[in-house]
């Protein structure tokens, strides 16, 4: 579930946690990938993949999108593919298309918790073979998403496999992050919660200090409401 760096020399005693699309990147990193890979000739049918992307997309902000479906569709082109033919192609593609859209305040409010000595934590709805090299290059502690499962061969089979990281499933990858890591959190750690999204709302509300970035419409009225800061890093 995690591809996490070593946490601070000393044990933090504060975590922030941020959502990755349209909160740290401006844009939605499957959507580009998707794009991506249609320009590598891994898709015979681009147009009318990104027209489902759209479809997809649409249900996400309305907070109907079946989540198993979505990431078997976003998985679809990678079947039988070796992990390594994707993860070459994830290297190149980060360095091209995700580092040019990074919004550059919210990457340094990240990296600003970091040297302030908290622990820092991506956690996305987006694929892990994604989500982690972002997480890396923006130089987070941890990475958290739905990991994509592998055959025999270690090729891609187009199915997720475990949490996966969409509305309450944030926090459950989150728990299951804790478990794995001596952290202390139990005896009450700071935390902070950055996202655009009203999908989030479980993670925000589990924070001490949440704020909505780029909100949409159903987050900014909610955050409005409760007095919690609106960021614009876009």
């Amino acid at each position: 579930m995690a591809t996490s760096r070593s946490l601070p020399p000393h044990p933090p005693s504060a975590l922030a946690i941020f959502d990755l699309d349209d909160t740290l990147l401006d844009g939605d990193c499957t959507h580009l990938w998707l794009e991506w890979i249609i320009e590598c000739g891994w898709v015979a049918d681009g147009e009318s993949l990104l027209g489902q992307m759209r479809a997809h997309d649409a249900q996400y902000h309305a907070g109907t999108l079946d989540m198993t479906e979505h990431l078997r569709f976003t998985l679809a082109p990678l079947i039988g593919r070796s992990r390594r033919e994707v993860r070459e192609q994830v290297e190149a593609f980060v360095e091209a298309r995700v580092r040019p859209r990074l919004m550059q305040e919210g990457v340094a409010r990240l990296q600003e918790h970091g040297r302030k000595g908290h622990a820092t934590l991506v956690i996305s709805a987006s694929m892990h073979h994604l989500v982690a090299p972002i997480a890396a290059a923006v130089g987070a502690d941890g990475a958290l998403a739905t990991l994509p499962e592998f055959n025999a061969d270690d090729c891609f089979t187009g199915e997720p496999t475990g949490i996966q990281t969409y509305q309450r499933g944030k926090l459950d990858a989150f728990a299951q992050w804790l478990d794995a890591h001596d952290t202390g959190f139990a005896e009450g750690w700071e935390t902070w919660g950055y996202s655009d999204s009203y999908n989030d709302l479980p993670l925000l509300e589990f924070v001490d200090h949440p704020h909505a970035t780029q909100p949409d419409a159903r987050l900014r009225e909610t955050a409005t409401a409760r007095g919690w800061p609106i960021l614009q890093w876009r």
